[in-house]
C-alpha cells in the first residue's frame, strides 16, 4: 500500500520544531523575581543585578532608601505590586552620577510601572541632571509612575520612549531641569499624564523626531514657577492633541506656553499639529500660546484659548499657518476654572462650535483627573477644546494599545487618538514639594513688550496670529538665564555626553 507523504506538514512541523528549540530556552529561564523585606531580594538593586532578559521584577510596597540600579538586560518589566506604590527615594546622590534607575545603553525594551521616584540630585560638578530614570537605552515605557523633587523627572536620551498615566512634579532646579526631558528619541508618547510645578523648567521637553502628546494635564497651577508648558526646541512631526494646558501666574517664563522650533528645527519634519487643546492663561496677558518661528508648518485647530495673549505667533509672515475652527474668549463657560476643572457648562460657548476635522484629528479619549483618559464621543457637532460636553465622567477606557500612528487624508501622517486609561495615580496630586530648595533664575524680562492679541468671542479664525515680527517681539529667552547650548531655556548639555540637561 502506497502512503501518501504531506512536506507541507512535514515543513510546517519543522518549522515549529525550530521555532520552539529557539524560544523554549529563553521561556525556561524567564523568571519573576519578587522584592520586600520577606521576599526573594532585599533590595531592588539586588534583583536587577540577577535580573536576565524576560524576567519581571515584582516590589513590595515600602520605601527603599539609597536602591540605586543600573538596568542591563532589555526584555525586563520593573513593576511595584499591592495597594501603593513602592517608593524609590535618593538622600544622597546617587554613586552613578545619573539616576536612581539607569537604562544602559543599548539595552531595551524596558517597562517600569508603579513605583515612586524622589530625590535624584547630584552636584554641579557632576551635571546637576540627576534623574528619577535616566534612559540612554533603545526603548523604555513608564506606566503609573510618580516622579517628584528630582533634578529631570525622567532624563532620557535616542531611544524610543512611552510615558503614560504618571505624574511629575516640583523637578527641576535653577531652570536647568525639567520635569521630563526627551532626548532626541524616534518616537515619542506621552499620554494621560499630570506634569505641574516644574521647578523653572518645562513641564515637557522634547527633541524627539515624531512626538505625540495626547490626554494630558499640564499645568503650573497658582504658585508654580516653571517656564514653557510644552518644549519642542528642534521641531518633528508633532501632534498635541486633547490636552489641559495652563500657564501659572507665578511663572518664571510668562510668555511661552507651547514652543515649537525654538532652537532652529534641526529634525526633518517640521510639522506642528495642535488640536482639541484646552489652555488657559492665567498669567501675564502678554504670553503667547503657540509660537513657532519661521519654516515651521503650524496647524491649530479647534483649540479653546482662554485669558488674554497671542493665540499663534511665528514672527514670519512666509510661516504656514493653518488656523481653523478656534475660540479665544474670557468667558468659557468652565465648570471651575480656578479649581482647573476645564469641563464645559451648559451654554459654553465652544459647545457644538467646532470644525468638522479629519478623524485622525478629532480625539476619541479625554483626560481624567488624576492620570487616567476616558472616551470621548462626539455629541452632535465637535466641541472646542479638550473636553466635550455631555460625557459622563468616570468611564475609563482600557489600557492595552500603544498609539501608533495612521495616515489621515492629503498625506498627512495624524496619531490614531488612543482611548487607553491607566491605574488612578495614588500620589501627591496637590501638594507642595517636599523640599525647602528655593529655585533662582528668575526671568527678570519684561518679555513680550509690544500689543498682545484680541479677545475675540466667537469662534473661527482668530485673526490674532502674529506672524509680521513686529507688534508681538519676545524679547524673553525663556528662563532669564544664558543657554550653553544655545537653546534659549538656561540648560547647558551634561559634560559627560549624554543626554542634554536642556
Amino acid at each position: 500500500m502506497r502512503t501518501s507523504f504531506n512536506y507541507a506538514h512535514v515543513s510546517t512541523a519543522v518549522t515549529f520544531a525550530a521555532v520552539f528549540g529557539l524560544l523554549a530556552p529563553s521561556l525556561a529561564l524567564a523568571a519573576t523575581l519578587t522584592v520586600g523585606a520577606d521576599k526573594q531580594y532585599k533590595t531592588v538593586k539586588e534583583a536587577v543585578g540577577a535580573a536576565k532578559s524576560g524576567d519581571v521584577i515584582e516590589i513590595d510596597p515600602g520605601e527603599y532608601v539609597d536602591d540605586i540600579s543600573s538596568i542591563k538586560v532589555g526584555d525586563l518589566t520593573i513593576r511595584g505590586v499591592g495597594d501603593s506604590r513602592p517608593h524609590l527615594r535618593a538622600t544622597v546622590p546617587p554613586p552613578n552620577k545619573k539616576g536612581i534607575f539607569v537604562v544602559e545603553a543599548g539595552v531595551g525594551p524596558v517597562t517600569v510601572e508603579n513605583l515612586e521616584f524622589s530625590g535624584s540630585k547630584i552636584s554641579e560638578g557632576d551635571g546637576n541632571n540627576g534623574a528619577g530614570i535616566r534612559a540612554q537605552g533603545t526603548d523604555l515605557t513608564v506606566r503609573n509612575c510618580y516622579f517628584h523633587d528630582n533634578q529631570n523627572g525622567i532624563l532620557a536620551g535616542d531611544g524610543a520612549m512611552t510615558i503614560e498615566y504618571s505624574e511629575f512634579a516640583y523637578n527641576g532646579e535653577a531652570g536647568y531641569e525639567h520635569n521630563v526631558y526627551i532626548g532626541t528619541a524616534p518616537k515619542f508618547v506621552f499620554r494621560g499624564n499630570y506634569s505641574h510645578h516644574a521647578k523653572s523648567g518645562h513641564a515637557l521637553k522634547s527633541r524627539a523626531l515624531e512626538n505625540h502628546i495626547l490626554y494630558n494635564r499640564l499645568m503650573e497651577e497658582a504658585d508654580g514657577n516653571g517656564s514653557a508648558l510644552i518644549d519642542l526646541p528642534q521641531g518633528g512631526l508633532s501632534y498635541v492633541i486633547g490636552n489641559l494646558i495652563q500657564k501659572g501666574p507665578m511663572a518664571e517664563n510668562k510668555y511661552r506656553i507651547v514652543f515649537y522650533k525654538g532652537e532652529g528645527g534641526t529634525n526633518p519634519d517640521l510639522r506642528l499639529f495642535v488640536s482639541h487643546n484646552t489652555f488657559v492663561n492665567d498669567g501675564a496677558p502678554a504670553a503667547t500660546f503657540v509660537e513657532a518661528p519661521a519654516g515651521a508648518e503650524v496647524n491649530v485647530y479647534n483649540n479653546l484659548f482662554v485669558g488674554p495673549g497671542t493665540p499663534i505667533k511665528t514672527g514670519d509672515p512666509n510661516t504656514k499657518i493653518v488656523d481653523l475652527g478656534n475660540l479665544q474668549t474670557e468667558d468659557a463657560g468652565l465648570v471651575d476654572r480656578s479649581g482647573y476643572d476645564y469641563h464645559l457648562l451648559d451654554g459654553a460657548p465652544g459647545i457644538d462650535a467646532g470644525e468638522v476635522l479629519d478623524a485622525l484629528l478629532i480625539p476619541d479619549s479625554q483626560y481624567l483627573h488624576p492620570t487616567q483618559t476616558e472616551g470621548r464621543p462626539v455629541v452632535g457637532a465637535p466641541d472646542i477644546g479638550a473636553y466635550e460636553f455631555g460625557v459622563d465622567e468616570g468611564t475609563t477606557t482600557d489600557d492595552s494599545t500603544t498609539g501608533d500612528s495612521t495616515t489621515g487624508d492629503d498625506s498627512t501622517t495624524a496619531p490614531d487618538p488612543d482611548t487607553t486609561a491607566g491605574p488612578t495615580s495614588d500620589g501627591p496630586t496637590t501638594g507642595g514639594p517636599t523640599t525647602d530648595d528655593p529655585t533662582t533664575g528668575a526671568d527678570t524680562s519684561d518679555g513680550d513688550t509690544g500689543t498682545t492679541g484680541s479677545a475675540p468671542t466667537t469662534e473661527g479664525n482668530l485673526g490674532t496670529t502674529d506672524a509680521t515680527g513686529g507688534a508681538a517681539t519676545d524679547t524673553d529667552t525663556d528662563s532669564g538665564s544664558v543657554d550653553d547650548d544655545g537653546g534659549g531655556c538656561g540648560c547647558r548639555n551634561d559634560a559627560g555626553g549624554g543626554p542634554g540637561r536642556c
